[in-house]
């Protein structure tokens, strides 16, 4: 059995080095920040030290600078003269614009989503085991398991809109920087509504009310940035402190 565990091993790191071989290594570099970020590694604020990661990915330092030149293109990362790289933290002018753009986007989401999901058992099915298992996380609190739970309910939804370009224009990585860097400024009555919201939003998008899940989600994410909007600039990127 010991032997069998460690030929998986062995199995497991080879494919793992023959998929590395594959890509370039700028993909490797930014393969390995965005798991950062998803993981809760890395996080908004965060420096992206090039020693540090040419040591860890055993890449040079030109692949480095490369990939951080194309996330820093994304939105993902800021490059700063002063600073060097660091995971890009949001003023408060970001959260702004990029909300108001996914109140339009997430209501079109929901509204798409609700027909096909009425006309696809399998749909309905994967979007209510979503919902059961983002649900519980009211009293769970903010962890690594709630924020997969939520992209997760999310990604079922945006499926169901079988709308490619849709799918395409959806600042993902941004939305999850947003939850990374506000999610410790969440007060209890603020999650009460967040899942108020939400329940709001699944019954709708359940009972087949194309409009009702827009609006919903549309109010859900207007919330949100009103909410964040009354933060004080501590919460913000290092270039909102002292505004206030």
């Amino acid at each position: 059995m010991m032997m069998k565990n460690g030929t998986d091993d062995s199995l497991s790191e080879r494919n793992e080095l023959q998929s590395r071989q594959k890509r370039s290594s700028p993909d490797v570099v930014v393969d390995a920040i965005l798991s950062g970020i998803r993981s809760g590694r890395l996080v908004p604020g965060q420096r992206l030290v090039e020693a540090d990661l040419t040591h860890s990915l055993q890449v040079s330092r030109g692949p480095i600078r490369e990939a951080l030149k194309r996330l820093a293109a994304e939105g993902i990362v800021t490059l700063s003269q002063n600073r060097g790289a660091y995971v890009r933290s949001l003023t408060r002018k970001d959260v702004s614009d990029l909300l108001k753009v996914l109140e339009v986007v997430t209501g079109l989401v929901a509204r798409l989503a609700v027909d096909t999901i009425a006309k696809h058992e399998g749909l309905r099915a994967a979007f209510q085991d979503a919902s059961e298992a983002l649900l519980p996380f009211e009293a769970l609190g903010d962890n690594h398991a709630f924020m997969q739970a939520r992209r997760e309910f999310w990604d079922v939804l945006i499926t169901a809109c079988d709308n490619v370009e849709l799918a395409r224009i959806m600042p993902l990585m941004q939305i999850h920087l947003l939850r990374l860097q506000f999610q410790t400024h969440v007060t209890a009555a603020d999650r009460r509504k967040q899942f108020q919201e939400y329940r709001a939003m699944i019954g709708a998008v359940l009972d087949g009310n194309a409009l009702r899940a827009e609006r919903v989600t549309r109010i859900h994410i207007r919330r949100t940035r009103i909410s964040i909007s009354r933060l004080p600039s501590e919460a913000f990127s290092v270039g909102e402190r002292g505004r206030d």
